[in-house]
C-alpha cells in the first residue's frame, strides 16, 4: 500500500448519538405542585396539632361523692345529695332562662356553654346554692325554736326512711294513709320544709317573734304573719354564713 492511499483512508469518526430535547414542564403543573405540597403539609400540621390538644386537654372532674360537703352554710354541712336534688329542682328555670335570654335551647354542650359570661350549669348551681341556703336557714331556726331535734341531712335521711317504712306497714295492714304510700327523697324534704314553715308561723308570731296588731280578722291575721315570716327568712337567708368548698360545688354534675 502507496503512502498516497494510506493517507486517503482517514478514520471516520463514529456518529454521535442524538438526544431528544427536554419538554419543559408547564408553568401551571409547577404552581398546583406546589399547592398541593402545601395543603399536605398543612394537614399534618393540624392533625399533628390536634393530637396534642386532645394529649394534653384536662378531663371533667370526676363526680364527687354524695356525701361529700358542698358548703357550710351557718355551721350546718351541705351534702351533694342534698345539693343535687335543689339543682335538679331548677333545671327548667335554667332552660326557661337562657331559652329566653339568649335563644338557646337543650342540646349537646348546653350545660357547658357560656353566654353572658356564664354556662347554664353555674347559673343552675347558683340558683340551688340560694334554695339549699334558704332551707337550710328554716330548718335551722326550727331547731332553734324546737320543733326540730336535728337540723342535719343524715337525721332528715333517717326520718325519711322511717316515714316510708311507717306507710309501707300502713299500706299492708288496709289502714288509711293521707299522701303518696312512698315517698321519693325530693318530695318528703318538700313536706318536710312546707310543714315546718306553717309551724314556725305560728310559732314566732306567739312568741313574739312577728309581732302581730291588734284588730285584725284570721285571714288578715294569717296573711300578716305569712309576710312578715317570708321577710324574717329572706332576711336571714341573706345573712347566712356560706362557706363553699369550690371544687365539690364546681364538680356536682349538671345535666
Amino acid at each position: 500500500m502507496t503512502t498516497s492511499v494510506r493517507q486517503t483512508r482517514r478514520t471516520t469518526p463514529a456518529p454521535r448519538r442524538r438526544t431528544a430535547p427536554r419538554r419543559a414542564i408547564p408553568g401551571w403543573a409547577v404552581a398546583v405542585a406546589g399547592v398541593l405540597g402545601a395543603v399536605a403539609i398543612t394537614a399534618v400540621i393540624l392533625l399533628a396539632g390536634g393530637h396534642r390538644e386532645r394529649a394534653t386537654a384536662t378531663p371533667a372532674p370526676p363526680a364527687p361523692p354524695p356525701t361529700a360537703v358542698v358548703a357550710e352554710i351557718n355551721d350546718q354541712a351541705v351534702p351533694v345529695r342534698e345539693f343535687a336534688l335543689y339543682l335538679t329542682q331548677e333545671r327548667a328555670a335554667t332552660f326557661a332562662h337562657f331559652r329566653q335570654a339568649y335563644g338557646v335551647s337543650d342540646g349537646p354542650g348546653f350545660w357547658t356553654t357560656p353566654h353572658g359570661g356564664t354556662t347554664p350549669a353555674a347559673y343552675a348551681r347558683k340558683l340551688a346554692l340560694a334554695d339549699v341556703t334558704h332551707a337550710t336557714v328554716v330548718l335551722g331556726l326550727a331547731h332553734r325554736e324546737g320543733l326540730l331535734a336535728d337540723p342535719g341531712y343524715d337525721a332528715f335521711l333517717a326520718d325519711w326512711a322511717a316515714e316510708n317504712t311507717r306507710r309501707a306497714k300502713a299500706v299492708a295492714a288496709h289502714q288509711v294513709v293521707y299522701g303518696p304510700a312512698q315517698y321519693t327523697e325530693a318530695n318528703y324534704l318538700s313536706y318536710v320544709l312546707h310543714n315546718l314553715d306553717a309551724q314556725l308561723e305560728t310559732e314566732l308570731a306567739a312568741n313574739g317573734t312577728i309581732a302581730v296588731p291588734d284588730g285584725l280578722d284570721t285571714q288578715a291575721r294569717q296573711a300578716y304573719v305569712h309576710t312578715h315570716y317570708q321577710s324574717l327568712t329572706a332576711k336571714l337567708t341573706g345573712r347566712a354564713r356560706t362557706q363553699l368548698t369550690r371544687a365539690v360545688y364546681d364538680a356536682v354534675p349538671v345535666s
